[in-house]
């Protein structure tokens, strides 16, 4: 078991296991020269080849502790037919999905087979990894999934998805239901396909009113912990509610994750000190300071590593790098923390 598996068990490594959310980019030149290579990215994100190549590359540049599978969280509502594109200097575009009508439960039956490729890149990268380095499978927490099919895309204030929440529950609730069993199916694929660690990404939950979110972040995060669980899947499961601030002590003590991934945002001194001392925590650099790489970065690293040093902890950014990154300042943070360790 590498450092990463065993810090998710609740071990405390001499050095922190480190790996970055979106570690497979832009950033890096030779992922750039694959991608060029096909100019859909949901065909990119199927083609189980090009995947399992971009997932590689930061290991082979970097040695990172962890290989997260090249995918996206979009590729549930893809697998729900809702025309998931992507717009050159706009993002991600879906067919607006504007009542629950719209949306047949019967799409389910397909998930699995048309999501087949993902879990085919995942084999061919277990295969192609050293035993040292995990894999990790993902997918999106159905709220943050949902409001990409409600507002048709990304949006600033989550307007569309927040009124259907408040003025059409029953409807809110079946479109979420059929979403949280799609992730279900999604994570399973992955995990049978060889994935190390499952990580669920509710990347939008600070969108939630407080008032919702046990029923709308916590809940269903719950509820495909545990049917994973039902299913004979044991693999570690790291959570990772953005920007919910005191919300993660709920969410930890209703949904079930091994881990917790923290943002940029969140205080360190307050999670460590009102987090389980058991529980590992994996976070929490901003990823702008990377874009410098000066020494105001390497003096976060050091508080992040002295906060989190009696604790299980894996080294990662609090939301995914940037395009813009020197590759010279990924090697510098890695270095300093594998030195600091």
């Amino acid at each position: 078991m590498n450092g990463f598996l065993k810090t998710l068990a609740g071990h405390r490594m001499p050095i922190p296991p480190i790996w970055m959310m979106r570690q497979a980019g832009r950033y890096l030149k030779e992922y750039r020269d694959v991608r060029e290579t096909t100019p859909n990215f949901i065909s990119f994100c199927l083609n189980p080849e090009k995947a399992s190549n971009v997932t590689i590359q930061p290991i082979t540049r970097f040695g990172f502790d962890a290989a997260i599978i090249f995918s996206d969280i979009l590729m549930v509502p893809w697998a729900l037919d809702r025309n998931v594109r992507f717009k050159p200097n706009h993002g991600p575009m879906l067919d607006p999905l504007t009542d629950a009508a719209s949306l047949d439960d019967a799409l389910l039956a397909n998930v699995v087979v048309k999501l087949a490729p993902v879990a085919d890149a995942i084999t061919r990268t277990r295969s192609l990894l050293r035993e040292d380095t995990a894999l990790i499978g993902f997918a999106g927490a159905p709220w943050t999934v949902m409001t990409y099919m409600l507002e048709g895309g990304s949006s600033k204030d989550f307007n569309i998805s927040r009124q259907m929440l408040w003025n059409d529950p029953a409807g809110f609730n079946k479109i979420m239901d059929i979403v949280t069993q799609a992730t279900i199916e999604f994570l399973s694929l992955q995990a049978h396909a060889g994935a190390d660690a499952l990580m669920l990404f509710d990347s939008w939950a600070s969108a939630v009113p407080s008032w919702h979110r046990d029923a709308i972040v916590n809940k269903p995060a719950a509820i495909i912990i545990s049917a994973l669980r039902a299913r004979g899947i044991s693999q570690p499961v790291i959570g990772f509610p953005k920007g919910i601030g005191e919300g993660i002590l709920p969410y930890v003590d209703q949904v079930g994750v091994d881990a917790l991934g923290l943002d940029h945002g969140m205080d360190i001194r307050w999670a460590h000190k009102n987090l389980p001392i058991n529980l590992p925590v994996q976070g929490n650099l901003d990823p702008i300071s990377l874009l410098s790489g000066d020494d105001a970065m390497l003096a976060n690293i050091d508080d992040i590593l002295e906060v989190f040093a009696e604790r299980p902890h894996i080294f990662n950014l609090g939301h995914g790098i940037t395009p813009a990154t020197p590759i010279a300042n990924v090697t510098k943070m890695i270095a300093h923390v594998r030195q600091a360790g």
